[in-house]
């Protein structure tokens, strides 16, 4: 049957303006200047989790189909959507602290700590870390939710399995890497190592180019991972200097938790070739 159409469709209606504008909710009283732009910069924070969730998993499915060229250039949009978020952070800097203390009260106890799109996005990027499902507070149906997301393969997991597939077997995966636990963080696989380094060595100066769209997706990887800590880093500045080293609006330790984060490597394997 042919698509119906919208005849009486418009910008507006298209993308549903009227209702995102009443989505801003201040709650301070008498109203904060600032908290508005608080609220949409987290609220639009959301909408891009949302939209690399749907890339990770876009790129986690083409590689399954053995279609790395397609991953890449979907990883290669993660990486914009990423600049993004880092480039959003000195808008949020434009609030001086004592202007955040007028309404952060307010925020009492919700926190950062709750977003379970972000939760699912460190997950899916292999940052797995079952104690984080007791931070989203009383939500059962959140933590439900996470927990799927907690066992799901990473985009790494995916692209070693296409490794497994290539060549008749020419990439000889330790069957402890393809067979691993998706409940847990990856760790550093010597035998992967050795595999990866087929991608990374040629003749002279470049990489191997039988195998151009595995190295542009392992780079990639390497890249994704490279701006979400540029992004934790700017992010914990920016809550120490709106907050210094206290605790967070949810009880976390804020700065102090956040700084934990920094030193973790998701894929331990692309590191270490390099070496």
């Amino acid at each position: 049957m042919p698509q119906e159409r919208h005849t009486n469709l418009t910008y507006g209606s298209y993308l549903k303006v009227p209702e995102l504008l009443e989505l801003q909710g201040p709650l301070s009283v008498p109203a904060a200047h600032d908290e508005l732009l608080f609220i949409i910069s987290h609220q639009v924070y959301e909408l891009w989790f949302k939209q690399m969730l749907h890339e990770l998993t876009g790129v986690c499915r083409h590689l399954d189909s053995d279609e790395p060229l397609r991953a890449a250039q979907l990883l290669d949009r993660v990486h914009k959507i990423q600049n993004m978020l880092i480039e959003q952070i000195p808008l949020l800097e434009t609030m001086f602290s004592m202007d955040f203390a007028r309404f952060r009260d307010n925020l009492r106890p919700a926190s950062g700590f709750q977003s379970v799109q972000f939760r699912k996005v460190e997950f899916l990027l292999g940052a797995k870390n079952a104690k984080i499902l007791e931070l989203v507070g009383d939500d059962q149906a959140a933590r439900d939710e996470m927990a799927k997301s907690l066992a799901l393969p990473t985009p790494y997991d995916a692209f070693v399995r296409h490794l497994s597939r290539e060549d008749h077997g020419l990439f000889s995966i330790p069957q402890d890497v393809l067979n691993r636990d998706t409940r847990l963080p990856h760790v550093l696989s010597m035998e992967m190592v050795a595999v990866l380094k087929v991608l990374y060595s040629a003749p002279g100066s470049k990489p191997n180019e039988r195998y151009w769209p595995q190295f542009l997706v392992a780079e990639h990887l390497l890249q994704m991972e490279e701006k979400l800590s540029i992004w934790r880093f700017h992010h914990v500045k920016m809550v120490e200097r709106m907050i210094g080293i206290g605790l967070g609006t949810g009880g976390s330790t804020g700065a102090k938790y956040l700084r934990q984060t920094l030193d973790a490597q998701l894929y331990p394997d692309l590191w270490a070739v390099r070496s």
